[in-house]
């Protein structure tokens, strides 16, 4: 008999995949965004309990911080570099 994923595992899981379809998709049309990267990594940092900071490079976060209007909730995605202007 095969074991079901519980619940929350499993949502997990199809985060994860749904991310890496886009990936796959964006990547066919040669398109890759900070909100596509966004989505893998948060997809990934739920499965692994961390956070999404911790699969960007610090240059995306730099450039979330500063241009992008992504949703960012520290608690869950990790805090972004503060800017010095």
């Amino acid at each position: 008999m095969t074991a079901t994923p519980a619940p929350n595992r499993e949502a997990q899981l199809d985060a994860v995949l749904q991310a890496a379809l886009y990936l796959l998709g964006a990547r066919q049309d040669q398109m890759l965004t900070i909100e596509e990267w966004t989505d893998l990594a948060r997809a990934v940092a739920a499965c692994q309990e961390r956070k999404t900071a911790d699969y960007l490079t610090e240059h995306d976060l730099e450039d979330i911080a500063e241009r992008y209007a992504l949703e960012w909730d520290e608690a869950v995605d990790g805090p972004l570099p503060t800017l010095d202007e």
